[in-house]
């Protein structure tokens, strides 16, 4: 039972790189965007060994999975875009999601959630794609990953600044949402 149990979570979290020179840990990008309630509800089936969940300032996680605080991030902003607002993300929430994932190690199964899984969680699940691939790949990944996706335009351009991408990833993001995905003409 406990091997068929594996099995479906190695299916669930499918690498999206074989192998991952890039990462410190050789991490190969396994993972799964989801919003709180799909997370609250699959969490005895997806099973992940690491979460990063996004929440608004003022908010609380419901019957979130229990992992070590080592194992959890927890990032404090909204979803909003405009950079002057409140509860705007600031880089340093980047930097912090940047560093969590550089310590993952090589068999972890990351879940990255927020509110709905549309905006915040898949903004930064695209920055994070970004640190181990091409925009445009990082974009096509989300896009199966989380074909709803609609990433936020801010935390997209924090991602896309923190990694020096000069408007590229920006620029992926704009191509969300889309029901089918093609390659960019660029």
């Amino acid at each position: 039972m406990a091997l068929a149990a594996e099995k479906q979570t190695e299916m669930l979290y499918a690498p999206l790189l074989d192998t991952n020179a890039s990462h410190p840990n050789g991490w190969p990008v396994r993972l799964i965007v989801a919003s709180q309630t799909e997370a609250r509800h699959n969490k005895a089936v997806w099973m992940p060994s690491h979460l990063i969940s996004i929440r608004a300032p003022g908010t609380k996680l419901l019957s979130m999975i229990d992992l070590p605080a080592e194992q959890h991030l927890e990032l404090l902003f909204g979803d909003v875009t405009d950079p002057d607002e409140p509860d705007a993300a600031k880089p340093a929430h980047i930097e912090q999601a940047f560093a969590f994932v550089d310590g993952l190690p090589q068999d972890a199964h990351l879940l990255v959630h927020c509110l709905r899984g549309i905006g915040r969680s898949t903004a930064l699940t695209l920055g994070i794609l970004a640190r181990s691939m091409e925009p445009e790949d990082a974009a096509a990944a989300l896009h199966a990953l989380r074909p709803e996706a609609k990433p936020n335009r801010h935390v997209t351009g924090l991602c896309d600044t923190v990694l020096g991408l000069k408007g590229r990833l920006a620029k992926q993001a704009l191509r969300f949402p889309a029901k089918v995905w093609k390659p960019s003409k660029s």
